[in-house]
C-alpha cells in the first residue's frame, strides 16, 4: 500500500520511476507487472492503458507481443519513447500521449488483450466505466483483459487496518503531489458490468491488491 500511494510522488521523476518504485515496494511493483505479463503470453497485439515508462510493454515485447500503449503524463510518454529507442523496440511497441477519455477514438475489435496495472485506482468511477467499456469495444471476440490494482479489503478488520494506515500516507502524498488514488471496491464487479467473464481474481498483500483476468463475453458495446 505504501508504494501505491507514493507512486504519485515518484511519477514526478519519470527517469528514475521504475528504480524507485522497486525500492519503495521491495520488488513488488515489478512482480505485479510480471504477473500481468504472464497472463498475456498468448496475445499477439495488446493495448496498455497507462503505459508509464514502458516497462511492462518492454517485457511483453521481449516475448514477441506487439504493444500499443498510452499515458496522460507527457514525461512518462517521453521516458517510454526513450526506452523504445534504447531497447530498439520500434517494431513492437508504440506509445502516445492520451488519456482514457480519448479511448472512444481507438478502432474497434483490433486487440487480443488489454492490460492496466495500477491505473484504474487513479480514475473516477465514471472514468473507469468509460475505460472498461471501450476496452471491451477494442477487443476481438474472446479478447482478454488483465487488471492489477489496489483494492479495498473485504474483511472488516483488514479494511479498518487498511484505512488507518492509508489515511495519513494519502494526505501526505496529496499535499506533496496534489494527486490521490482510489482503491477499487471490486475489480470483478466492474469487469462483469463491462461485459467480461472473470476467469480469476487473485488477492494479495493483506487483501489490498488484486490481479484480475477477464474474458470478453459481450461484443455489442458502444
Amino acid at each position: 500500500m505504501f508504494s501505491y500511494i507514493f507512486m504519485k510522488i515518484l511519477e514526478q521523476r519519470p527517469r528514475s520511476y521504475d528504480r524507485l518504485m522497486e525500492r519503495f515496494s521491495s520488488g513488488r511493483a515489478l512482480a505485479f507487472k510480471r504477473a500481468a505479463a504472464a497472463e498475456l503470453h498468448a496475445a499477439k497485439h495488446v493495448l496498455e492503458i497507462g503505459c508509464g515508462t514502458g516497462e511492462l510493454a518492454g517485457m511483453l515485447a521481449a516475448e514477441g507481443v506487439r504493444v500499443d500503449g498510452f499515458d496522460i503524463r507527457p514525461d512518462m510518454v517521453k521516458a517510454a519513447e526513450e526506452r523504445i529507442l534504447a531497447e530498439d523496440l520500434h517494431d513492437r511497441v508504440s506509445v502516445r500521449l492520451m488519456g482514457v477519455d480519448a479511448m472512444d477514438a481507438l478502432a474497434g475489435a483490433c486487440y487480443d488483450a488489454v492490460v492496466a496495472t495500477l491505473v484504474l485506482s487513479e480514475l473516477s468511477e465514471d472514468e473507469r466505466h468509460f475505460a472498461l467499456r471501450h476496452a471491451a469495444r477494442v477487443l476481438k471476440t474472446n479478447g482478454l483483459i488483465v487488471i492489477a490494482d489496489e483494492v479495498m479489503p473485504r474483511n472488516f478488520i483488514k479494511k479498518l487496518t487498511y484505512f488507518m494506515a492509508r489515511l495519513p500516507l494519502g494526505i501526505f502524498t496529496y499535499l506533496i503531489a496534489r494527486k490521490a488514488t482510489r482503491p477499487l471496491r471490486s475489480i470483478s464487479d466492474e469487469l462483469t458490468g463491462a461485459g467480461f467473464r472473470v476467469e480469476k481474481e487473485i488477492r494479495s498483500h493483506g487483501d489490498a491488491f488484486a490481479l484480475a483476468v477477464g474474458r470478453l463475453v459481450m461484443k455489442d458495446i458502444g
